[in-house]
């Protein structure tokens, strides 16, 4: 088994930690099955027959317990023990493979321990995210591979709500705190001698409502309202709904969400 390890508070202090989401993760941050099944196939296609694999940032397993179920050799690693909790719970009550609560920063492990690792939706929470990709360098053994999907909110609507939204409240609009542009991350894995290529990618589609898209602000689901206060909350959603309306018309009609999910891969030499 690998090993149990505690969080340090200079850990925490340089990555954001996702307690608060525990309860509401898989609801907010779940693709519809289709999509999520396309990803998950192309990361097995890239796995398979490599051996064990590490996921930074692991969540409930929204990620990980599929790869696990398609017979990758799985262990993850996440600062939040209520996350990882979820996780044990989704799996049956057991660990479904080694856990470990730990920072992306400062991973538990030897050199070379693992045959490949994910970092999904990870990175651009991650200020030193430089030294996570040190990390994973380390431990990722030489003929291995990093899977790296950022994440983020596609231009459109949903962005444009929620630069809005951020404008009105004491945090203001600042761009995600880590990595933002996979250019940037290429650079420095070539620096290193590690080469890029894109997987195959994947389309997401989906449709929400203006009013949707303000709700689940002033609910606070995401990482960068967790500092506001549930009044200041509300009153930028009131706001941003009566600047949407103007903007884009009825909070009822639907709008719809298109973007392409493009995981890369780097090849550890």
């Amino acid at each position: 088994m690998m090993p149990q390890v505690a969080r340090t508070m200079s850990d925490a202090m340089s990555s954001i930690v996702f307690d608060p989401a525990a309860e509401y993760y898989d609801r907010t941050r779940a693709l519809d099955p289709e999509t999520h099944a396309a990803v998950i196939d192309v990361l097995l296609r890239e796995l398979r027959g490599r051996g064990r694999c590490l996921e930074i940032g692991v969540g409930t397993g929204r990620i990980a317990l599929d790869l696990a179920r398609g017979g990758i050799p799985m262990a993850g690693v996440d600062l939040s023990a209520p996350i990882l909790s979820r996780l044990v719970e989704k799996a049956g009550g057991r660990a479904p493979f080694p856990l470990a609560v730990a920072d992306a920063m400062a991973l538990p492990f030897p050199a070379g321990a693992f045959a490949a690792a994910v970092a999904c939706h990870v990175l651009h929470l991650v200020v030193p995210w430089r030294r996570a990709i040190g990390e994973l360098l380390r431990v990722v053994r030489p003929g291995g591979a990093i899977l790296v999907d950022l994440g983020g909110t596609p231009p459109g609507v949903s962005a444009e709500i929620r630069r809005h939204f951020f404008e009105l409240t004491s945090v203001g609009w600042r761009d995600r705190p880590g990595l933002t542009d996979l250019a940037e991350l290429d650079d420095l894995m070539a620096a290193r001698g590690v080469p890029a290529r894109s997987l195959p990618a994947v389309t997401v589609r989906s449709e929400r409502t203006l009013d949707d898209i303000v709700r689940r602000l002033e609910d606070g689901i995401y990482a960068g309202c967790w500092t506001l206060s549930g009044e200041e909350r509300l009153a930028a959603g009131r706001a941003t709904r009566e600047w949407a309306i103007e903007r884009f018309g009825p909070l009822i009609r639907l709008h719809v969400v298109e973007a392409t999910i493009v995981w890369r891969a780097y090849d550890v030499r």
